[in-house]
């Protein structure tokens, strides 16, 4: 079977995918080497490894060095409860306060931000790229990103709150991403596309449109962990 067009490495996670759910492969089958799976797909090796790496990222394939790539489990896992949040309630309010304490970091980024701050930020934004082709989530990158606005608003109270909350913001944004790498509706392109409206808005200076991508981009975020999140 032939795979062409753009996003190679997501028709190959999602012909896999398809072939684990038909019971083409077991719980604790080995799936063939990438070089074989290439040859298979008619792709390139890089992205037979983006496809697996998308698909462990959401669970349903484990890598092990030296002995190879075997199936995990058969429906992709994102949020749980009981794994990193305890209850529906915790997530919403983690939510609730980035959404407060970002839309004041970012209206104070765009007024105070520097040409240093701008370097900074737009080098995490390039991290986040790489993540795209890479396979792997970005959320260090993602993570980073946000951070450096509440570091350009000069405000180092606001840094210190954020970054007593950044596991937990690491976390969702892991989360996040997970839905966002294999999903129909989303993509990981559209999340990095929210990041560089926010960034365009900060370097522009304009506070109330950074404003706006700020909130945009989480209300995203909420509505997309909350449809996907799961009690155990």
């Amino acid at each position: 079977m032939k795979i062409s067009n753009t996003k190679i490495y997501e028709q190959v996670a999602d012909t896999l995918l398809e072939s684990i759910k038909s019971g083409n492969y077991q719980v604790g089958d080995k799936i063939p080497s990438i070089q074989k799976l290439s040859k298979e797909f008619g792709v390139s090796v890089a992205s037979v490894r983006e496809a697996l790496n998308a698909l462990r990222t959401i669970g349903v394939l484990e890598i092990k060095q030296g002995y190879g790539t075997f199936v995990k489990q058969i429906e992709p896992t994102f949020f749980e409860l009981g794994d990193k949040f305890n209850s529906v309630v915790q997530i919403k309010e983690l939510l609730e306060l980035r959404e407060i304490v970002e839309s004041a970091t970012v209206k104070m980024a765009a007024c105070h931000r520097t040409e240093a701050n701008l370097i900074d930020l737009k080098n995490a934004l390039n991290r986040m790229g790489e993540a795209i082709t890479d396979g792997t989530s970005g959320e260090r990158a993602d993570l980073e990103f946000h951070l450096l606005i509440a570091k350009a608003g000069n405000n180092s109270l606001l840094v210190e709150l954020l970054n007593n909350i950044s596991e937990l913001m690491q976390d969702s944004m892991k989360e996040t991403r997970k839905i966002f790498i294999y999903s129909k509706q989303k993509t990981m392109n559209k999340l990095l596309e929210e990041h560089v409206v926010i960034y365009n808005a900060i370097a522009n200076k304009d506070d109330v449109e950074a404003v706006k991508a700020m909130e945009s981009h989480l209300l995203e975020v909420k509505e997309t962990i909350l449809a996907n999140f799961k009690e155990k």
